[in-house]
């Protein structure tokens, strides 16, 4: 799971730029070449990861759309469980979907040398150890990430402060209101 996340981390932020650019570029459809290599590259980069994993969070979203089953906690597992099972199987059938349009957007994106480069990259012992050792920093980051959520807040709240103290002062007095 760690891995998973050290993954999806490292991968979205050149996933969403690949998209970006290759809904706003009109690039022309990519030879059969890069398209090999960008399958090649999504696959060395376990890119069915990011989606396989998503049933559970799926299912949360989901069951908080169906009313508490009647019949106990027993029943309430029952729902549970066959809400996952069906997110999981949704999943599962998008998945080639994903690889493939996945593939598509990094052919559209890269040029076929570095397509070719990435491969051999991923490929490589250090491209291998990349994929292996990415998972291992994923909870320290998420601990940083955590750590720094209040002072970026806080920071935040100054700023537009300083800049919108008639808001700031609105959105203060709403919050106060409320509690």
């Amino acid at each position: 799971m760690r891995r998973l996340i050290a993954l999806l981390a490292a991968s979205a932020a050149l996933f969403a730029a690949a998209a970006a650019a290759a809904q706003t570029s009109g690039a022309a459809e990519p030879s059969a070449k890069a398209l090999a290599l960008a399958k090649r590259y999504v696959a060395d980069a376990q890119a069915e990861r990011i989606l396989s994993d998503e049933g559970p969070a799926v299912a949360q979203f989901m069951l908080s759309k169906v009313p508490q089953p009647a019949g106990g906690e027993a029943k309430a597992d029952e729902v549970r469980q066959a809400m996952l099972d069906a997110a999981n199987a949704a999943v599962q059938a998008q998945l080639p979907i994903f690889l493939d349009k996945t593939a598509a957007i990094y052919a559209r994106v890269f040029t076929e040398k570095e397509l070719s480069d990435i491969v051999t990259f991923y490929d490589s012992p250090s491209g291998r150890a990349f994929i292996t050792k990415t998972g291992d920093a994923a909870t320290p980051m998420a601990e940083l990430i955590h750590s720094l959520g209040a002072e970026i807040q806080a920071d935040t709240q100054s700023r537009f402060c300083a800049k919108e103290p008639d808001s700031c002062k609105a959105a203060a007095a709403a919050a106060t209101k409320s509690q």
